[in-house]
């Protein structure tokens, strides 16, 4: 009757809190590591993704106002020069680095920028007469009644009709570079669709007076204390003798270890590719900045941080599974009770 008990215990309360504190030691592994987000985003896939014609076309349609027909190959095709993948790598790592000190209470909001000087340093020097050439390029003419400029977001930019590009560029954009680039700040601010202000974040501290990681490894640790007591309360009724018990608690290990090792397989399948796709299609990413690029760039960071979350789920479940089959044949090797 005890090990009825037991197994019907071990079914519905050891299982899922041994279970549980496996797939979040499996979790809690990348989530805490910045490291881990900086080197995800920082394949080259993502950065590729960074510097695609969409995401680029999509910057230059928001910030200069063209048409949708402008042609913009020759302006993305300079743009993509400037923009390197040293240069992404380095704006990437600088937002995940003050994402984490917000998280971990060394700053007191979140509010990331993207450093412009580098673009700034390029369009007043080598490739100055190259851009300004793409830009008019993209620049349709204006019709009557359209003022020409880069536009604003009731009217799309337009360049003077019947006047030459060069003139232009001698007499009037070129003068005026230097002064609208210094004008240009050296960061700009992602206020508008990133800030998160330190009320935003009220739930970073699970516990007050402590930051996210901290709230959540000591969190961690409780559920952990509290599954490894059931663990232990439940084999002791299992059985009378250590030779019951150590193997009551060799298999109520390995199971839940298999079920978390079996999990890191799942999500490097098609299967966790599958429910990304889905979560993608049906998240609203229409406002979301530089969107519909964003959505190919999410997809490339999701499949490449992959490997990682499932080797963490294998690692964990391995382990346990390891000490499982240590205490199942340290019971079978341990006497029966007389």
């Amino acid at each position: 009757m005890r090990k009825f008990f037991a197994a019907i215990f071990f079914i519905t309360l050891v299982f899922p809190l041994l279970f549980g504190v496996m797939t979040s030691v499996s979790v809690i592994t990348w989530t805490l590591d910045r490291d881990f987000y900086i080197n995800t985003l920082n394949q080259p896939d993502v950065v590729a993704a960074l510097n695609t014609e969409p995401f680029i076309d999509q910057i230059l349609q928001s910030q200069l106002h063209l048409p949708p027909d402008a042609e913009t190959d020759a302006l993305e095709e300079i743009l993509q020069s400037i923009l390197t993948a040293d240069y992404m790598k380095a704006q990437v790592s600088g937002f995940v680095h003050d994402l984490f000190d917000t998280m971990q209470g060394k700053t007191s909001d979140f509010s990331p920028t993207i450093d412009l000087t580098p673009i700034k340093t390029a369009l007043s020097g080598k490739n100055q007469d190259a851009f300004l050439i793409a830009l008019l390029e993209a620049l349709p003419e204006c019709v009557p009644g359209q003022t020409p400029g880069f536009g604003s977001e009731t009217q799309s930019a337009c360049k003077p009709a019947g006047v030459p590009d060069a003139l232009i560029i001698e007499q009037g954009l070129k003068p005026a570079l230097p002064v609208v680039l210094a004008q240009i700040p050296d960061e700009f601010p992602l206020e508008r669709e990133l800030t998160v202000s330190d009320d935003d974040l009220s739930w970073r501290r699970f516990i007050p007076g402590t930051a996210t990681p901290a709230s959540i490894m000591l969190g961690m640790l409780v559920l952990s204390f509290i599954a490894l007591v059931v663990w232990y309360l439940i084999a002791l009724v299992a059985d009378a003798g250590w030779h019951g018990r150590l193997q009551w608690l060799g298999w109520m290990l390995l199971i839940p270890a298999f079920s978390v090792f079996l999990l890191g397989f799942g999500t490097q399948s098609g299967l966790a590719g599958f429910w990304i796709n889905v979560g993608l299609s049906r998240a609203q990413l229409a406002n979301t900045p530089f969107s519909p690029a964003m959505v190919e760039i999410i997809e490339t960071a999701a499949f490449a941080a992959l490997p990682r979350i499932a080797n963490a789920f294998k690692m964990v479940g391995g382990i346990s599974g390891a000490f499982g089959l240590a205490l199942i044949f340290w019971g079978i090797a341990t006497p029966r009770n007389k």
